[in-house]
């Protein structure tokens, strides 16, 4: 008899990396209607948190995440700038797509400050779609754009 093991894979490129790349550059573009193309209508995120069975209080619809990001590029002058960032797509046995991306964020204030500070965002994506994201990252520089 003979086994067939499945297993997993692992790239840098192809239409799910440009699809995390496309979402990213959008968002720190501030091109909302981009942004939002990149996920499904269901897709929702959690920043910062680790949402449980049934919690529905940590995920919110990436809609709702606008009117905050809006809002913050108030203070900025410019756009945010995307550095030495890794991209990663996991195939896993069953199908199922994971992304991550690495990051290293920085931009200007109008007051002529710069914050930088380093994100990771994990991806659910299916059918060309980002179902999901998950970025974990430092508040610290971002509560500078808050009023």
């Amino acid at each position: 008899t003979t086994a067939s093991t499945a297993t997993s894979s692992c790239v840098k490129e192809g239409p799910e990396v440009e699809l995390m790349k496309k979402a990213q550059n959008a968002w720190a573009t501030g091109d909302w209607n981009t942004y939002l193309s990149c996920y499904a209508d269901t897709a929702v995120s959690v920043h910062n948190g680790w949402a449980a069975a049934g919690d529905t209080s940590v995920a919110k619809k990436m809609s709702s995440f606008i009117p905050g990001f809006t809002k913050s590029r108030e203070l900025m002058d410019g756009n945010f700038n995307l550095e030495h960032s890794i991209y990663e797509v996991v195939t896993m046995p069953d199908g199922s797509k994971y992304g991550h991306a690495w990051a290293d964020i920085s931009w200007k204030l109008k007051d002529g400050s710069v914050s930088k500070t380093v994100i990771f965002n994990s991806y659910g994506i299916k059918d060309g779609k980002i179902t999901y994201e998950w970025p974990i990252y430092d508040t610290k520089e971002f509560n500078k754009l808050v009023k």
